[in-house]
């Protein structure tokens, strides 16, 4: 039972581009419940947003008073960045966000740290870091698509040009 209290690591999601990753969904850790996202994503060198839900597993009630702080350190070693999940920086008295600043791309070993009423706990998680997305790499991600539907475009267009000649 006291290995559920203790630091594990956890599994993210990723939704998409642009879009928020799921960090922890509903995960136990110590004596809560975390909700965990992060964003951008994907990430690039730059701010990254986590957003964190702390509720109370038994009562299902959102802890508003909780001490949040995530500690990220960058891949081959190095001076971590720390930084406190707060409500003013969540916009609202359920959330707590943090917004730290992750300079170089790759793994990230991250560890969210958790103080509140119902005792202390921690989970690692890793936060990949990745080269920003270059427009002329977009264009030729979208340079076969555009080809497709231009054939396909093609073909509509000479199809229906066959039949106003036919006899009706």
């Amino acid at each position: 039972m006291f290995a559920l209290w203790g630091p594990r690591a956890a599994h993210a999601e990723n939704l998409g581009p642009g879009g928020s990753r799921i960090v922890f969904g509903d995960a136990a850790v110590g004596p809560y419940t975390l909700f965990v996202t992060s964003s951008p994503s994907p990430a690039s060198p730059g701010p990254i947003t986590y957003v964190v839900r702390v509720t109370d597993p038994v009562t299902g009630a959102m802890i508003r008073d909780a001490e949040i702080r995530f500690t990220l350190r960058p891949p081959g070693g190095g001076a971590p960045v720390e930084g406190a999940a707060t409500h003013a920086d969540a916009g609202n008295q359920v959330d707590y966000a943090a917004h730290i600043e992750l300079e170089t791309e790759g793994s990230w070993s991250g560890t969210l740290h958790l103080r509140g009423p119902l005792g202390e706990g921690q989970v690692d998680f890793v936060q990949q870091v990745t080269a920003q997305r270059q427009l002329s790499t977009i264009i030729l991600v979208g340079i076969p698509f555009a080809v497709v539907l231009g054939v396909f475009v093609a073909m509509w267009v000479v199809r229906g040009s066959g039949r106003k000649g036919a006899p009706a």
